[in-house]
């Protein structure tokens, strides 16, 4: 007896285990393609960027060179709520204000999203088409969530490749995907450098710790600040540790609003850059994102340590913290690193 009503149970047994292998593999299978998808439908080829021309932007008769960064917009698919809100008020910005490089620091759109609606190149392309419609040159340093899903950060600048404005570069053998060192002339002759870097993703994609900054990366900026010999403003997403003592023992720039809902040192192992480029006289600015929340613009170590929170609607903020854009101006024609500097944020509220 005990027999014969055990084989009715392991038959209902075998056949949930059976549909909760069906469901999992196709869920897994679903992920992985996912992962693994491009959906750009790029017409550029990545490789194309190691085969770019130096980029050289002429500083007008005042010797002062306008940029907007915008960060951490965290973007769905253009097109939601939130993201309606960003662009809006992106759009607004670029309407009363002129800029001579915008710069996109990272986490433009969303990272591991399965939702069917989410589409990333759908909601870079609503930015870029803003962004072109002011003819303006445009960058992008990639962040850690964007290239998580759907496509690399390769996939992403491939995309980007197809705008007119658009500025890349990099060079083969190093690590990240962007790596672009962009010449200011004033007056004729070289008076500034605009370094674009990619500061890393995570390992492993998406749920791994934060990657960093790898020692060839930073030798390539000690290379080319080095022989150019100029002051040079340097722009990736993830902050270093450096960040952490400059907002501790630096000196705050006057009027700017600072926060610190977070340690400005959490990647620990995030040291590498620090250590190469500490003594670099020529590095004036290091500017970063990432942390939403966080906010700082300080002077230390003879040079600007400048974080921007969350410019966008669609990412995850603390109650007290509305999206910007931030304002960089950048005097040429000043030696002096301190003053040659101006810091604006813009809310987009």
């Amino acid at each position: 007896m005990q027999k014969s009503k055990l084989k009715p149970a392991l038959k209902v047994s075998a056949a949930v285990l059976a549909v909760v292998i069906i469901i999992a593999g196709t869920f897994g299978g679903y992920v992985l393609y996912r992962f693994n998808c491009n959906k750009s439908g790029a017409a550029h080829s990545y490789s194309e960027i190691f085969s770019r021309e130096q980029v050289v932007l002429d500083v007008d008769d005042t010797g002062i060179f306008n940029v907007l960064q915008i960060n951490d917009t965290h973007m769905f698919n253009g097109t939601c709520e939130n993201d309606a809100k960003t662009l809006a008020g992106i759009k607004n910005v670029l309407s009363e204000n002129i800029y001579d490089l915008i710069i996109l620091n990272g986490d433009i759109v969303d990272g591991f999203n399965l939702k069917s609606d989410y589409d990333k190149y759908g909601a870079i392309s609503y930015l870029a088409e803003i962004i072109e419609e002011t003819d303006t040159p445009w960058t992008f340093a990639p962040g850690n969530n964007d290239g998580e899903i759907d496509g690399e950060n390769e996939d992403i600048i491939a995309y980007m490749m197809q705008y007119d404005n658009f500025i890349c570069g990099n060079e083969e053998n190093i690590d990240g995907s962007m790596q672009v060192y962009i010449e200011l002339n004033y007056n004729g002759a070289l008076s500034h450098g605009i370094a674009v870097m990619d500061s890393g993703s995570r390992t492993v994609k998406a749920v791994g710790p934060y990657d960093y900054i790898k020692e060839n990366q930073a030798q390539w900026l000690a290379d080319e600040t080095n022989k150019r010999n100029v002051k040079t403003s340097v722009f990736f997403h993830m902050p270093t540790n450096a960040f952490e003592t400059a907002f501790d023992e630096g000196t705050p720039y006057e009027g700017y609003f600072m926060s610190k809902a977070y340690p400005y040192d959490e990647i620990k192992n995030d040291t590498v850059f620090d250590e190469i480029l500490e003594d670099n006289g020529n590095i004036a600015l290091i500017s970063c994102g990432h942390q939403h929340s966080n906010n700082m613009c300080s002077f230390y170590n003879g040079r600007y340590y400048q974080l921007s929170h969350t410019s966008g609607y669609s990412a995850s903020r603390d109650d007290f913290i509305t999206p910007a854009v931030t304002e960089i101006s950048i005097n040429v024609a000043d030696g002096d690193i301190q003053t040659m500097y101006e810091f604006n944020q813009i809310d987009l509220a």
